[in-house]
C-alpha cells in the first residue's frame, strides 16, 4: 500500500511541480475571454497566411480560434496538465469537425495547430511567424519584450498582449470588448527585431 501511496505522490508532484514553476515565470492558469481574441482577430484580419505563436498555451482556445480561422497555430506550454488539456481538445475528444458542422462553427484541421511542452524563453520561434499572442503577468513583460527582440521573426505583422500591456511601450491599438480585459496590439518594430 505503502508503494502505491508514494507513486501516486511521485505522480502528483512530476505533474504540480513544472505547472507552479510555468506559474512562476509566467502566469498561472486565468482563461481568456473569447470575445477580446474574436475581435482582434478579426481586427488585424488573421487568416490562413498567418502562423501565429502562443507564449503559454493555457488551454488552447486562443490556438483553436486562430486554427478554425485557418492561420497556423504553434502553442508553447511549460505545465504538464494545461498540455495535456490541449494535446486532449485536440486528439482525444470528438472531432471538432463534426461539432463544428453541427453548430456552424468552422472546424480545426489538426495539422494547423501545434502544442509544445516547453519553455518558450528557450525557443527560437518559427521563422514564419506573423502573429504573437501572450497571456503573462505583469512582472514578465520585460522579459518577454527582451525575449522577443533577440527572435528572427521577417514576417511578424503584430504582437498582442491581453491584460497585461508593456509598461514602456505605447500600443498601436487597445481593442475592448464587452466584460473583457483589454487586449494591445503592438508593431514588431517597437520590439527591434533582428530581421
Amino acid at each position: 500500500m505503502s508503494a502505491i501511496i508514494n507513486w501516486i505522490i511521485f505522480f502528483g508532484l512530476a505533474l504540480l511541480l513544472p505547472t507552479a514553476y510555468a506559474a512562476k515565470i509566467g502566469a498561472p492558469y486565468a482563461p481568456t475571454f473569447m470575445a477580446a481574441i474574436k475581435r482582434a482577430f478579426s481586427h488585424i484580419s488573421l487568416g490562413p497566411s498567418d502562423v501565429i505563436v502562443d507564449l503559454g498555451a493555457g488551454d488552447g482556445r486562443v490556438l483553436l480560434e486562430a486554427a478554425s480561422r485557418g492561420a497556423k497555430a504553434v502553442g508553447y506550454e511549460l505545465s504538464p496538465i494545461m498540455w495535456f488539456i490541449v494535446w486532449s481538445r485536440l486528439h482525444l475528444l470528438p472531432s471538432r469537425s463534426s461539432s463544428a458542422a453541427k453548430s456552424g462553427q468552422p472546424s480545426v484541421p489538426q495539422k494547423r495547430l501545434t502544442v509544445y511542452m516547453r519553455n518558450f524563453y528557450r525557443q527560437k520561434l518559427p521563422v514564419e511567424t506573423t502573429v504573437i499572442f501572450a497571456f503573462l503577468m505583469p512582472e514578465h513583460m520585460a522579459k518577454v519584450k527582451s525575449f522577443l527582440s533577440k527572435q528572427h521573426l521577417p514576417n511578424l505583422r503584430y504582437v498582442l498582449i491581453y491584460a497585461f500591456p508593456f509598461p514602456d511601450l505605447k500600443p498601436l491599438e487597445v481593442i475592448h470588448a464587452p466584460k473583457c480585459s483589454r487586449l494591445y496590439v503592438y508593431r514588431p518594430s517597437d520590439f527591434r527585431l533582428n530581421t
